[in-house]
């Protein structure tokens, strides 16, 4: 009998236990390190998948304002997914301490698109209608925003990419889309500028990468041809491949017998390729645009990728202090979650676009209870008005095509981190 009083005991005390337990994390208490989706496939909740739901200051009592935030957190690209997202629970967490939206407090509802156009198209109609978001922070890829900008101008909801450089895509989309990330047109000179200030003796260029990607296959037969020829560079051949090659030992055995001076690759995460230069001992220097930079291709490919150069968003050494009050946290959580990384980069457009959102629904009076057309409509014009804007990027400022400019850096991978040409 004793025994039997003493085990029920124990089952009610472990009961309170996971009863408060659950309650402190429904308040936001709990704090689970970032980790993969294990699932493929679309997939929406109402905060960041690898971060927990944060506790809004006591004061925030009104109903959440919703955000979309599309994002590979699955797939081939999770790895700038996860990066990304850092960025945007950062935003989050500072928008909701510093009073919310008018007294409400910001909730990102997140949709999982793997860098596939068609979850894309499925994951924009899926936050605006069903879900009620007031604007749509993503998709990831150009391609992504290439299928899914159409919809987003169909049912008139502000749609921002932050990580998306093809320019074509947005004056087809006006007015709704905007690309808040400067585009090719502009980083690709300055990629190739530094690449002559590091390599001054290279001339013959050879050009490989995806031709299938839609923002690579642009720059690979449009923007590095135009953009090298002005320069002072012969392009002698362009070697393609398509998104999913894994051997690439005979498109760098081409490569490797033309002989160039040097070789531009294009692809949005390259580590197969550049692993496969070094093998074969081509020594030919790389150049690439800003496809890399959001991936931790330093980290995935260690020596393969010394001597690369390419464009960069951001300039780690700028002493701007809210640049390096943003960048320590930012590294901080990143390495509390174990994700790799080589160098802050795109995610810094992540965090600017969610707080130039905020700002734009502060200052109209936007609340929760706000017409939904009205705020969408409202947060759109503010977005196309952007104009010398400080954010963690230099001044921005948009264009009438409906994407952003600023100012961009040539950097160059030495010992393993990226080092800004000067």
């Amino acid at each position: 009998m004793i025994r039997k009083k003493i085990l029920a005991v124990q089952i009610l005390t472990l009961v309170i236990v996971l009863s408060l337990s659950l309650g402190l994390y429904a308040c936001g208490g709990a704090s689970p390190s970032p980790t993969p989706a294990a699932a493929a496939g679309p997939k929406a909740t109402s905060a960041p998948q690898t971060a927990a739901p944060v506790a809004a200051p006591a004061k925030l009592t009104g109903k959440p304002i919703k955000v979309g935030y599309m994002t590979p957190l699955s797939g081939r690209m999770v790895a700038n997914g996860l990066l990304q997202q850092v960025a945007v629970q950062l935003a989050v967490e500072d928008i909701n301490a510093a009073g919310g939206i008018n007294g409400n407090p910001l909730e990102v509802v997140t949709f999982d698109s793997p860098f596939d156009p068609q979850q894309a198209v499925t994951g924009v109609r899926k936050l605006i209608e069903q879900d009620k978001v007031f604007a749509v922070l993503g998709p990831y890829a150009s391609g992504e925003v290439e299928a899914a900008g159409p919809i987003a101008n169909q049912l008139q909801t502000p749609l921002i990419a932050s990580s998306a450089s093809k320019s074509s895509i947005f004056p087809q989309n006006r007015p709704w889309v905007f690309g808040f990330l400067a585009p090719d047109e502009v980083g690709i000179p300055v990629a190739i500028d530094g690449y002559k200030k590091v390599y001054p003796n290279a001339k013959r260029m050879v050009i490989t990468g995806d031709t299938k990607e839609s923002v690579t296959e642009n720059a690979i037969r449009n923007i590095f041809p135009k953009a090298l020829k002005e320069k002072g560079f012969d392009v002698i051949d362009t070697v393609p491949y398509e998104t999913g090659t894994t051997d690439f030992s005979a498109i760098v055995t081409k490569i490797k017998g033309l002989n160039p001076d040097g070789v531009v690759v294009c692809d949005v995460s390259a580590p197969g390729i550049a692993k496969e230069l070094e093998r074969q001992q081509v020594k030919a220097p790389v150049v690439t645009g800003f496809w890399i930079q959001p991936t931790p291709f330093l980290a995935t490919v260690g020596s393969a990728g010394e001597g690369w150069v390419g464009v960069r968003v951001i300039n780690v050494e700028d002493p701007d202090p809210t640049l390096q009050k943003f960048l320590a946290r930012y590294n901080e959580r990143v390495k509390a979650g174990n994700i790799k990384i080589d160098q802050l980069s795109l995610e810094a457009g992540a965090y600017d676009a969610l707080m130039r959102i905020a700002e734009i629904m502060r200052a109209n009076n936007i609340t929760a209870d706000s017409s939904l057309q009205q705020a969408r409509t409202t947060i759109r014009d503010g977005i196309a008005s952007l104009k010398n804007w400080k954010g963690l990027y230099t001044n921005i400022s948009m264009t009438e095509s409906g994407q952003v400019t600023f100012q961009t850096y040539a950097h160059v991978a030495k010992n393993g981190k990226w080092q800004l040409i000067k």
